[in-house]
């Protein structure tokens, strides 16, 4: 791996005398390689984009676990779900966990959280902040309604516009002198996909064709997911592509359409997105902000497009665990870089505590991935792997979770605890589409087992309760 695969570090010649603002942009339920910074052959995403070709794009960022609340929470908390608590959406927030935001604003910072929270229904403002403007859980993309500073208010217009309206106007009303933290939660791309305005029509000529996976019969992977695949849909499963072409014209070939305006639907609202992000930064170069404010774009989770026949998130596939991850300082991150380290959503709250130079609170089980974009030493040896861990939305508890995952440079993982099932092994980097599992072949009993005790070390390392449920594994 490397950080710097785009050649030497840039040293900058500026010194950061003063605290730095902080945007966070999150979005919702975002596949990694739906942008065109990285990859996406179709869609262009210039402003997003924007912020990677100013500054880094992390190629192998992940999420701690793919869901709404328990992914916000390890931001915010710089833990792993099974320590902050947070590890399925029907829990209500603990207040007196500390967060970035109440870190921050005990540092002097004026703080702002604007748009997605998603706690069980919490309806509360939460502790720390300066400005609160939230939806409980999902909220709506038109004329949403908004707990805006303790008021019950009913908004008009396109949810993506209203919170970027609120989060500018936070920004403008700033103290001289005082830095902020503006925390916007977009609830684009989540389901159900409203259209941005504008866009109603876009791609509408565009053929869009589920993946090769979709009519694969996955044998290799659990039941759990098998029966999630296709909807259900067995005729598909049995019959493979030449059924499909049978088929043509059928009330199953009409699902294959619906699919695809789904699709056109999650572009539609992801264009939203884009527009507004062009807003925010064009807003600090207006007010002259851009220089001293840490910009970073991300998602929730990854989310599924057919793959393995799945929508939704949670399973421990690329397409769920990985995410994009943008980030631009200037003159501190110097523009163009490109890390292929792994980074996650728990790194987040370390690392801008460590920009600001404010102590994080413990315990805290990411760490700064500062280092990593400055080119400056003292980082020490950085990760080699990632754990990821997944609680079914009932019956798993952090001692007993559905699953955990090791992410290698090579390869993944997965041990199905709760129920327990055959364990998946892929080798990425034959198999990047996680197809064939490799677990139960001859002469891999050994690379499991070795996987497997390497999980048990970083769950040691993370203070995870479910180390007897792998452990058992090895007995097996």
């Amino acid at each position: 791996m490397g950080g710097a695969a785009c050649g030497p570090f840039i040293r900058t010649s500026r010194s950061q005398t003063t605290r730095p603002n902080i945007l966070f942009l999150l979005a919702d339920d975002q596949s990694y390689e739906t942008l065109s910074i990285t990859g996406n052959a179709f869609v262009k995403t210039p402003n997003i984009d924007r912020i990677g070709h100013e500054g880094v794009l992390f190629t192998n960022a992940f999420v701690a676990m793919s869901l709404c609340a328990p992914s916000r929470a390890a931001y915010l908390t710089g833990n792993y779900p099974h320590t902050n608590g947070i590890y399925r959406n029907q829990i209500r927030w603990n207040q007196q966990l500390a967060t970035l935001p109440t870190t921050l604003h005990d540092a002097g910072y004026r703080t702002a959280h604007i748009g997605k929270f998603h706690m069980d229904n919490d309806d509360r403002v939460q502790p720390g902040y300066d400005y609160w403007s939230a939806q409980v859980n999902q909220g709506q993309y038109v004329n949403p309604r908004k707990n805006v500073n303790g008021e019950w208010k009913d908004l008009s217009g396109y949810d993506t516009d209203i919170v970027t309206d609120q989060a500018i106007e936070f920004m403008r009303s700033r103290k001289p002198g005082q830095p902020f933290l503006t925390w916007l939660g977009y609830k684009a791309v989540h389901a159900p996909f409203t259209p941005a305005p504008g866009f109603e029509s876009f791609l509408a000529e565009r053929e869009f064709k589920p993946p090769g996976s979709w009519f694969t019969d996955d044998k290799g992977k659990p039941d759990r997911v098998r029966r999630k695949g296709r909807g259900g849909d067995e005729p598909a499963r049995k019959g493979g592509r030449k059924a499909k072409a049978q088929r043509k014209g059928t009330a199953e070939a009409l699902s294959m359409e619906q699919w695809a305006e789904r699709e056109r639907n999650y572009y539609r609202a992801l264009m939203g997105l884009e527009k507004n992000v062009g807003r925010l930064l064009d807003f600090l170069d207006e007010e002259k902000l851009a220089e001293n404010t840490i910009v970073v774009f991300a998602s929730d989770n990854g989310f599924f497009h057919g793959e393995h026949g799945l929508h939704g998130k949670l399973e421990a596939y690329e397409e769920s665990l990985r995410v994009p991850m943008l980030a631009r300082f200037p003159g501190i991150i110097r523009p163009r870089l490109r890390v292929s380290e792994f980074v996650a959503n728990v790194d987040f709250m370390p690392t801008m505590l460590d920009f600001c130079g404010v102590k994080a609170p413990a315990p805290v089980e990411g760490r700064s991935w500062r280092p990593l974009v400055t080119g400056r030493n003292g980082s020490g040896e950085w990760r080699r792997d990632f754990l990821y861990e997944m609680f079914a939305p009932s019956g798993a508890t952090p001692e007993h979770p559905t699953l955990k995952a090791l992410r290698t440079d090579r390869y993944k993982l997965i041990l199905n605890l709760n129920p327990r099932e055959a364990a998946e092994l892929y080798d990425l980097e034959k198999d990047r589409g996680e197809m064939n599992n490799l677990a139960s072949e001859a002469g891999n009993r050994e690379l499991v087992g070795e996987l497997t005790r390497q999980m048990v070390a970083r769950m040691r390392e993370v203070g995870d309760p479910a180390i007897p449920d792998v452990e058992a594994t090895l007995a097996r």
